[in-house]
């Protein structure tokens, strides 16, 4: 990444920010109080200035590292500590991403593939850009295939003794409401492999 403050960094801090509301709204399913003020005094509070405000302008990369790393654990631990309590919690999670997908969801009936692609790209957190984690294996006018090669998530559902099959069935659903407003579906192919395609 660039030493200096631009677009990409502004690009990646948005996906933080959208992650760090999905938070907001899983916590807001709680009325563990104790839980809340635990969680925000480690990862945050979620008010999320402006980056120009708040970026350490010496260390870019290192700060919205640390950014990312922050919203990521806060997600694994709301999580897993919500099911623990109450595991039909779960749909209400699930709602939750899928709302938040459609509240995101740049896309209409008219929104091409690679307009819904990049809405994914530009939505979803999948650590940092330098990470390299998905790579389209097909494209045309009607289909995207892509393959993740590697899961920078599963280290922060260990750390909170989750289960990272969650977050990936929360992410499907994301994308789901990402792409309700368009004419175009989604399909998860394998573990690692997804397609979106003209319905």
């Amino acid at each position: 990444m660039s030493a200096f403050l631009g677009p990409i960094h502004f690009w990646l801090y948005n996906k933080i920010k959208i992650q760090n509301n999905i938070v907001e709204d899983i916590l807001a399913l709680t009325d563990d109080t104790y839980f809340k003020k635990n969680l925000c005094e480690k990862y945050g509070d979620g008010d999320l200035k402006p980056l120009d405000e708040v970026i350490d302008v010496g260390n870019i990369h290192g700060w919205l590292q640390n950014q990312v790393s922050k919203v990521e654990t806060k997600l694994a631990f709301a999580v897993t500590a919500l099911l623990s309590k109450t595991s039909d919690s779960v749909e209400k999670i699930k709602e939750i991403f899928f709302r938040n997908g459609e509240n995101y969801s740049p896309l209409n009936s008219n929104s091409q593939i690679e307009e819904a692609f990049k809405a994914v790209n530009d939505t979803l957190l999948d650590g940092m850009p330098c990470d390299h984690v998905n790579a389209v294996v097909n494209q045309d006018e009607n289909e995207v295939v892509w393959k993740r090669y590697e899961c920078v998530h599963s280290k922060y559902w260990s750390e909170a003794k989750g289960d990272i099959k969650i977050y990936y069935m929360l992410r499907d659903e994301f994308i789901k409401g990402l792409l309700n407003p368009s004419n175009i579906k989604y399909e998860k192919i394998s573990d690692d492999t997804y397609k979106i395609s003209r319905s």
